[in-house]
C-alpha cells in the first residue's frame, strides 16, 4: 500500500510539473489586476512553482482556508477604498492562521509585533491577545499598511516597510536614491526582497489554482456557519466542549483571542460557537435583556435582534449606504440594536458609529474628528471625570439623526 500511495503521488507531481508551462504562467501574471507592478522574476517563478507543485497539498488547505477569512477582509477592504488584492499579505503573513507566531514574537493572521499591536490600540494581557482577532488585527493592518501608502506612495513599498519597518525601508531608498521597489529591494533586508515576489505568486495562486488542477479543501460547515454572542461572565473551553459535544480545537479556532482557553469576566468579550451549538448555549442564559448576535452564513455577516426571534438585519457596510428606515418584523419598539465593531446599523432613530480610542488620542480628539461637542460625546457614552475609556475602548459616536 505504500509503494501504491507513493507512486500515486509521484504521479500526481509529474503531472503538476506537466500543468506548468511558463509562457502560460508569464502571461497570466502580467494579465492580473494588482495594486503594483507585476513582474514574472525568477523569484517568483520559483515561487509558483512550489506552490502548485512542491507544496500542492498545502495549497490546497490554504485554499479552503480562505473562505473564513477572506469575506471579512475583502469588506472591509471595500469599505476603506483599498486594493482588494492586499488580502493576500494576511496569506503569506500566517496562512490564514490567527493562532500563528513567529519565532521574533509576532502573532495573528497579520503577524503584529507587540508594540505595534498596543500602538493600534490592540489589547494583550495574560488571558487575551487581541492580535489574534481576525476583526480587530485587520482593522489594524489595514489602519497600518493605509498609513505607509500615504508615507511612500507605493503599494510595493508599503508592503515591504510592513514586513521590515519604516526604519529600514527609509534607508533602502536613501541607499537606491529611488522609489522603485525593484531598484530598492537589493538594500532590503533578504525576507522582505522576497515579500512581493511572495505575494505576486500567491495572487497568481488565488486566480489560477484551477489551471493547476488544484482543489481547495474546504473548512467544514460548522467552521463557515458561526454566531457570535456577547458574553458577561467567565467560560471554560473545556466546559463548552463537554457540554456541547464540540472538539476543542474547533472552540480554539473561533475564539483565537482567548490564549488560556477561557474567556474571562467583562462586558467587552464575545464567545463564537456553529450556529446549531450557539442555540443550545443561548437557551440556557437567564437574561432581562436578548443578547446581541451575530451571524456568519457562509462568510456573509447579519446581525440577530433577539435570540427568541432569531430576526435578521443586514449589515450596513458603510454609513454612506445606510437606510434608517429598515423593517424590522417584531422588533419591540424603541428597542435599539447596538454593534460590537465599527459598521453602522440600525440603532432606534439614530445614525450610530463606533470609534475604537487609539494611543496618545484624547477624547477632544474623537470629539474634533467627528464633529461632536465634547460634552455630548461624554452624555452619550455615560463617561465621566472618574469614569474614562481606555486605549482600545469602543467610543460611541452620533453620525446624525
Amino acid at each position: 500500500m505504500l509503494a501504491i500511495g507513493l507512486c500515486l503521488s509521484l504521479a500526481s507531481h509529474a503531472n503538476a510539473k506537466d500543468l506548468f508551462v511558463d509562457a502560460e504562467v508569464e502571461q497570466r501574471v502580467q494579465s492580473m489586476s494588482s495594486s503594483i507592478d507585476l513582474r514574472y522574476t525568477p523569484e517568483v517563478k520559483k515561487k509558483i512553482k512550489q506552490y502548485t507543485i512542491s507544496q500542492r497539498s498545502a495549497s490546497e488547505v490554504l485554499l479552503g482556508r480562505i473562505s473564513i477569512y477572506f469575506p471579512l477582509i475583502e469588506s472591509k477592504l471595500r469599505e476603506r477604498g483599498m486594493p482588494d488584492d492586499l488580502k493576500y499579505l494576511a496569506v503569506i503573513e500566517s496562512g490564514l492562521r490567527p493562532h500563528a507566531k513567529s519565532g521574533v514574537g509576532a502573532a495573528g493572521l497579520w503577524q503584529f509585533m507587540k508594540p505595534t499591536a498596543r500602538m493600534y490600540g490592540m489589547k494583550i494581557n495574560r488571558t487575551i491577545d487581541e492580535r489574534r482577532d481576525p476583526e480587530i488585527s485587520t482593522d489594524a493592518a489595514l489602519d497600518y499598511l493605509q498609513y505607509l501608502f500615504d508615507k511612500y506612495g507605493d503599494w510595493a513599498l508599503a508592503m515591504g516597510a510592513y514586513n521590515c519597518g519604516p526604519g529600514n525601508m527609509n534607508k533602502a531608498i536613501r541607499k537606491a536614491n529611488s522609489k522603485d521597489f525593484y531598484k530598492v529591494s537589493k538594500y532590503l533586508p533578504r525576507e522582505t526582497r522576497g515579500y512581493v515576489p511572495k505575494f505576486i505568486a500567491m495572487s497568481y495562486l488565488m486566480n489560477y489554482y484551477y489551471s493547476h488542477d488544484l482543489t481547495p479543501i474546504m473548512p467544514d460547515q460548522s467552521i463557515l456557519n458561526t454566531s457570535t454572542s456577547r458574553v458577561l461572565s467567565k467560560i471554560k473551553f473545556k466546559d463548552l466542549s463537554e457540554k456541547y459535544q464540540l472538539d476543542l480545537e474547533t472552540i480554539q479556532l473561533l475564539n483565537p483571542t482567548y490564549i488560556r482557553d477561557y474567556i474571562p469576566v467583562g462586558s467587552e468579550h464575545k464567545l463564537t460557537l456553529p450556529s446549531e451549538k450557539m442555540a443550545d448555549f443561548l437557551s440556557g442564559i437567564e437574561s432581562p435583556e436578548p443578547l446581541i448576535l451575530y451571524n456568519h452564513i457562509n462568510g456573509q455577516k447579519r446581525m440577530l435582534s433577539s435570540i427568541r426571534d432569531a430576526i435578521y438585519v443586514e449589515v450596513i457596510p458603510s454609513l454612506d449606504m445606510y437606510q434608517e428606515n429598515i423593517d424590522v418584523p417584531n422588533l419591540p419598539k424603541g428597542r435599539s440594536i447596538e454593534t460590537l465593531n465599527s459598521e453602522a446599523y440600525l440603532l432606534s432613530t439614530k445614525k450610530y458609529m463606533y470609534h475604537t480610542l487609539r494611543r496618545k488620542e484624547s477624547l477632544l480628539d474623537v470629539a474634533k474628528k467627528h464633529d461632536m461637542e465634547l460634552t455630548k460625546l461624554m452624555e452619550i457614552n455615560s463617561f465621566t471625570s472618574h469614569n474614562l475609556p481606555d486605549v482600545g475602548d469602543a467610543i460611541k459616536i452620533i453620525t446624525e439623526g
